[in-house]
């Protein structure tokens, strides 16, 4: 049994320091300031993904309220899925 739970490696990695938050958000800083045409390019993408998302929910609200929870629940759930294989998964196969 080679493998580690997942509660078994959060046992094993460091806790977040005071400082830890900071210096993550200074280092994000940094990047985005060495690559500010890429940075402008993700953030209106994101903006695109925001109205797109605003359609679905419109969608959304035309079901039924009894129906209208799942629904949502699923498209979350799609939509973190589809977070994970495009944006995850493909840069473990780059490695």
């Amino acid at each position: 049994m080679g493998s580690k739970s997942k509660a078994d490696k959060q046992k094993h990695e460091p806790a977040p320091t005071p400082g830890m938050v900071t210096k993550l958000f200074d280092r994000v800083r940094v990047i985005k300031q060495q690559h500010p045409e890429l940075s402008r390019r993700i953030d209106g993408l994101e903006a695109e993904i925001r109205d797109r998302l605003m359609n679905i929910k419109d969608t959304i609200d035309e079901f039924p309220n009894m129906e209208r929870e799942l629904i949502t629940v699923l498209v979350i759930n799609g939509v973190h899925r589809m977070c994970d294989e495009i944006l995850i998964d493909d840069t473990k196969d780059d490695a």
